[in-house]
This record gives structure tokens, C-alpha cells and sequence, in this order.
């Protein structure tokens, strides 16, 4: 069992919400969580930008990345490091025009897969040369039926409103699938019959992510459930409301999900005022009782159905959560 976790997020900027989409965050973090103590440093900070970022107000973060052996694949909205762990020394920077809001990076079977959410699209590239081998429309469409090829995309904020907001990208059985937060939905993205509906019917609310564990995959939908769907089924086969369950009240917004054995360990980022008031629909009269509470990680047991450990992130060293996952090791695996 993993003693410490990575933590990869952002810090709000002052009055970042008046300045408009895409200009929310000014730091870029990267955490790692003692389990043990509870205690967390900051093992990474981004405040500087470069050519790949808008020349005022940059959205800077870390998403949800990946690790291999003694590496770290950790994601901004407009490049992707490649890092030396634990050394941190930058190995290699892949950006690329098509990269806008960039919300994840998974290596598998030696591509990585990259969430260009902006643009609606997945992004296929070899880590080795960090060129692109495919762009891949998450509904199916031509690549750029509703966007340029000859726009460079990482100097554009925001290209809200996304028509469906791709966020992870996994694999099972050979099929490589991708969530999609605005369908609330994963998607086979080379076949389009291969469909979860993750929400479910009349539960509009966004999910994310996508663990693989034999036939089941898991996600997160932003109110703090669990939801875990059969593969070869395509069905949901339960859906676990952790915040109601052990009576918790709503903390945040559910995102970024890490899972060994029976311990399921989740993010909660930080709530934060939104021009797009629906996606806070499910916080109801709650609003105002959790806005800017500290954004947090829950350890829960699957098999007792139990919440183990929780863990306040202090002085809002990260106010967003992307992604939860193992430090890297000499044996770690993709």
C-alpha cells in the first residue's frame, strides 16, 4: 500500500472568477500526501509561463497525469512534461497548436493519450519523439469541423462552451474509451456503439475519470459519488454516494480518483463561483455553506463501506484537484 500520493492541481489567482473563463488559475502545484502523518509538501510550483501560454492571465495547473518507471507525465493546460522522479528534473516538453485547457495525459501501450478538452478532442503521441500519431474527435466527428487547423489554440483562453469536454482517456480489452463530461458519459473512441451512461437517466451531473480493474471500470461525478460500470456489459452496476452515505454534507467537486485493494482515495477541489451556474445545480441551498472551503482527499474502504481518513489540503496550497496516484518507482507501471 502506497505511503504517499502525488496530488496535481492549482491555486486560484486573486479575483480570478472576474477575469472570465480560461484566467481562473495563477499557480500550478504538484503535492505529495503523507498518508501516514497527513502532512504534504509541495513538490512542484508553476507560476511562469513562455510561449505556449496567452501572454496575460495564463490558466496554469497540473491535471491528471501518469507515471512509469523513476518518470512523471504530468500535464498543464498547454504542454506536458516528461520528469525525472524523484530527481524533478524536466526531461522533455511536448506542446503542440491543438493542446487548449489539456485536462490529462495516460500512457498506454506506448502512446500517450491526451484529453485536448478544449478542442473536444484526444490526442495521440509518441512520448519518445512528443509528435502527434492521431487526433481523434471524442463524438466521432472530423477532426476539425468546428475548429482551425491553423490556430494556435494555447494562446486562446477559453473556447467554452465545449461541445463535449473529454477528460480521460482508458483502456479495456484492446478498446480504448474516453469520458466525456458534458454527454456524463465514456465512449469507445474508435467505435461509438461502445457507450457507458454514467450519470444516468435524469441525474444530470459531470463525471470524470476512469479506473480500470478487471471488467470495471470507475469514475467520479462531481457530487461525490462512486460510479462503477461492467465493461463488457456497458452497464452501471452501482453508484456509491459517499458524501450522503457517511453524512458529510457536500465538500467539493469530486474529481481525481486513485484505488488499491479495498482503499479508494478521492479528490475534492475547492467550490468556486462559475459563470456556468448549472454545473453547481446539485450543490442546492448549499452553495453558500461550502464556498471556499479548503479542497481535501478522502480515503474510503470499498469493502466496509467506510470513510477511513480525510485530509484538508492547508493555506489552499491547491484549491483544484485533477488527479490522485502512487509516486513513481523503479517498478512503477503506466
Amino acid at each position: 500500500m502506497s505511503t504517499k500520493l502525488l496530488i496535481t492541481g492549482a491555486r486560484e489567482r486573486p479575483r480570478g472568477f472576474e477575469l472570465g473563463d480560461g484566467k481562473l488559475y495563477g499557480a500550478a502545484v504538484l503535492l505529495r500526501l503523507d498518508v501516514e502523518t497527513g502532512e504534504t509538501e509541495i513538490l512542484l510550483e508553476k507560476t511562469d509561463t513562455g510561449e505556449h501560454y496567452p501572454p496575460e492571465h495564463p490558466n496554469l495547473q497540473f491535471t491528471a497525469g501518469c507515471t512509469a518507471p523513476d518518470t512523471l507525465w504530468l500535464p498543464t493546460d498547454t504542454e506536458i512534461y516528461e520528469i525525472d522522479y524523484p530527481s524533478m528534473q524536466v526531461r522533455q516538453v511536448i506542446s503542440h497548436p491543438c493542446f487548449q485547457n489539456v485536462h490529462s495525459a495516460n500512457l498506454i501501450d506506448g502512446s500517450l493519450w491526451v484529453t485536448s478538452t478544449g478542442i473536444d478532442t484526444v490526442v495521440q503521441i509518441d512520448p519518445a519523439s512528443g509528435e502527434i500519431e492521431r487526433l481523434i474527435n471524442a463524438e466521432h466527428k472530423p477532426t476539425w469541423h468546428r475548429f482551425s487547423s491553423d490556430v494556435d489554440y494555447r494562446l486562446v483562453h477559453s473556447t467554452r462552451p465545449h461541445d463535449c469536454h473529454p477528460n480521460y482517456v482508458f483502456r479495456h480489452a484492446g478498446e480504448y474509451w474516453v469520458t466525456r463530461c458534458t454527454q456524463e458519459d465514456a465512449v469507445g473512441l474508435e467505435d461509438a456503439s461502445k457507450h457507458i451512461d454514467i450519470s444516468g437517466e435524469g441525474n444530470s451531473i459531470s463525471v470524470h475519470d476512469g479506473v480500470v480493474i478487471d471488467d470495471r471500470a470507475y469514475f467520479t461525478s462531481v457530487d461525490g459519488c462512486l460510479v462503477i460500470a461492467d465493461l463488457p456489459s456497458q452497464e452501471v452496476v452501482e453508484r456509491i454516494d459517499i458524501c450522503q452515505e457517511q453524512n458529510l454534507g457536500r465538500i467539493g467537486w469530486c474529481r481525481g480518483l486513485h484505488i488499491e485493494d479495498d482503499l479508494v482515495w478521492f479528490g475534492f477541489s475547492s467550490i468556486r463561483r462559475t459563470r456556468q451556474s448549472r454545473k453547481l445545480a446539485w450543490l442546492g441551498s448549499s452553495f453558500d455553506k461550502v464556498l471556499g472551503r479548503p479542497a481535501c482527499v478522502i480515503a474510503y474502504d470499498l469493502r466496509r463501506r467506510k470513510m477511513v481518513r480525510r485530509f484538508d489540503i492547508r493555506d489552499h496550497a491547491v484549491d483544484a484537484i485533477y488527479g490522485i496516484f502512487p509516486e513513481p518507482t523503479k517498478e512503477a507501471q503506466s
